[in-house]
């Protein structure tokens, strides 16, 4: 009489259904982003090392719109739906979250199984006061966004403000 063995075997790694990046390329992911690209790369590492990892199954809402407090969600493996867009591999959505409570303004829903890292502001809090030079360079990139969208905001109000042309045969 033969017996045989009903156990489950682990799936290996790269069978999962979960899609993921290396580490390394989760580092280039963070280093592109502007909250970020002045860290320096062994602490974005460590943060990419350390962060949560969530499996999220096709077609699952991840996070309803408008909901106070979302974290950072570096897209490592499968497709997210982020409102009407979809990002992909390397996407980090909501990268304010990561050190401030705000409020995500668009549903996260999974368009296919899709392997996130979630960077929430206890994490980054930890690692900072770890790392001081991690959360200076970061408020150096929120400083350099802030002048950007200061720049931004006084462009349009002064091209808002412009008189129209006046047609000096008319008088108009």
């Amino acid at each position: 009489m033969s017996m045989t063995d009903d156990t489950p075997k682990p799936r290996p790694a790269s069978d999962s259904i979960y899609p993921a990046l290396p580490l390394e390329e989760l580092v280039s992911a963070l280093a592109r982003s502007s909250l970020f690209r002045d860290v320096e790369p062994a602490q974005l590492r460590l943060l990419a090392f350390s962060a949560e990892v969530k499996d999220v199954p096709a077609g699952t809402v991840l996070q309803d719109a408008d909901v106070r407090g979302a974290p950072a969600y570096l897209v490592s493996g499968g497709r997210l739906l982020v409102g009407d867009d979809v990002a992909g591999p390397g996407a980090l959505i909501n990268a304010q979250g990561a050190m401030a409570e705000t409020v995500l303004a668009v549903r996260l829903t999974a368009k296919t199984n899709t392997r996130l890292l979630v960077i929430d502001r206890p994490l980054v809090a930890r690692l900072i006061g770890e790392y001081p030079t991690m959360g200076r360079a970061m408020m150096r990139s929120l400083g350099m966004d802030l002048r950007g969208l200061a720049r931004g905001i006084r462009a349009q109000a002064r091209e808002a403000t412009r008189e129209p042309a006046r047609d000096p045969v008319r008088g108009a």
